[in-house]
């Protein structure tokens, strides 16, 4: 296996999902600044994930036509702009706007990559390098609000993003050294999405893609506001709690990897989503910290061995055509419904109720999901 593409094709996918983790753990420094509710802060989540979801759709169905190396390179170059553009940000519908343009320059990422590695390496290592590759993310996530916690006691938090911005603009340039540009496929489009959604397959990956996300990620945005506002935990502890309870995660992705390429597709997302959806359960219904502990570092790890899994599974289910089709109306469903929406729900569910009641229910729902991955076939 060739790991220098590997390589940087894992720092790319570092720095979008780093810039989208960085968004939870400011999320209370933002609606302490702004003085908004749970929900408008969450809202902020939402407006990311609508304009993720769009590229997404977008870029799934044409980035053939654009070049996959092309749209890698625009979306991260995209992403550093941004990020320099919002340290000029002051007001709400700033931030929402400038959250809906991070969410458009980031969802161009998956669709182009997954089909560069799938061309870049043989089939049967791609349950391998794909979950490698992912690991990315659960570096991503345990990273960021420690260094969050740990940098705004130094650099207001807008100045730490500028950094991130900065790697962003000169990353690309060793990528498209390294990187190989897929053959390109010669489809009719319009018939192509039409076959895809005509098929029983897609439609059930993308209704667990949709659960698993909001377990993970919509989960994900709103647990230092549970923590901190919820339970009571002061600012730099929660979040340095939260970041450490993501270190399993990494060793998670890695491993899932070899599981699904031994296992086989369906079985790892059945097992992949009943063990997020009762972790995600217990993270609500424990009544001391040592079990939130325990909870908090359960969750963190099985939430993330969906994706890869995932990901290898739309691989194999869909022709080299329509691949990037694929992962772009699956991962949007995904990120529009559940990491989207999920936040927005959770925090208007906590203005009313409680965090733990919106937790809890996320949970039944995924647990009860993982029974539809029997039904997934090959045709």
């Amino acid at each position: 296996m060739r790991l220098l593409p590997l390589f940087v094709f894992w720092w790319l996918w570092f720095l979008n999902f780093f810039t989208r983790s960085s968004l939870s753990p400011i999320l209370p420094l933002i609606e302490d600044t702004l003085s908004l509710s749970h929900g408008e802060a969450g809202g902020l989540i939402t407006s990311y994930s609508v304009g993720y979801a769009a590229t997404m759709l977008i870029a799934g169905r044409f980035v053939s036509a654009w070049g996959y190396k092309r749209t890698v390179v625009a979306g991260i170059t995209g992403i550093g702009i941004i990020l320099i553009a919002l340290q000029w940000a002051e007001h709400y519908v700033a931030f929402h706007v400038l959250s809906l343009l991070l969410g458009l320059a980031s969802g161009a990422y998956m669709p182009s990559i997954v089909s560069i590695i799938t061309e870049t390496y043989d089939h049967p290592q791609w349950g391998k390098a794909i979950g490698l590759h992912d690991s990315a993310a659960s570096v991503a996530i345990f990273l960021a609000p420690i260094l969050i916690a740990f940098g705004v006691q130094f650099l207001p938090w807008k100045r730490i993003l500028l950094l991130v911005g900065i790697a962003c603009l000169i990353l690309p340039l060793f990528f498209w050294k390294v990187s190989t540009e897929p053959t390109p496929k010669v489809s009719h489009l319009g018939s192509h999405y039409l076959n895809l959604f005509r098929r029983r397959p897609i439609w059930i990956m993308a209704l667990l893609c949709i659960l698993s996300s909001a377990s993970y990620m919509g989960v994900y945005s709103m647990l230092p506001l549970y923590l901190i506002k919820e339970r009571g935990m002061e600012y730099s502890f929660a979040n340095n709690l939260f970041g450490i309870s993501r270190v399993g995660g990494i060793a998670v992705q890695i491993f899932i990897g070899f599981l699904t390429d031994r296992y086989g597709y369906r079985r790892i997302l059945m097992l992949s989503l009943l063990t997020t959806g009762l972790s995600t359960l217990s993270l609500s219904i424990a009544p001391t910290f040592s079990l939130l502990l325990i909870a908090l570092f359960l969750q963190a790890a099985l939430s993330l061995a969906f994706f890869p899994v995932a990901l290898a599974a739309i691989a194999r289910l869909t022709s080299p055509e329509e691949r990037s089709m694929g992962i772009g109306a699956i991962i949007s469903s995904g990120v529009i419904f559940g990491m989207g929406s999920a936040p927005l729900l959770l925090g208007i569910v906590a203005d009313h109720f409680s965090f733990q009641t919106g937790i809890l229910w996320m949970g039944i729902l995924t647990t009860f999901s993982s029974f539809m991955a029997r039904y997934l076939n090959q045709d």
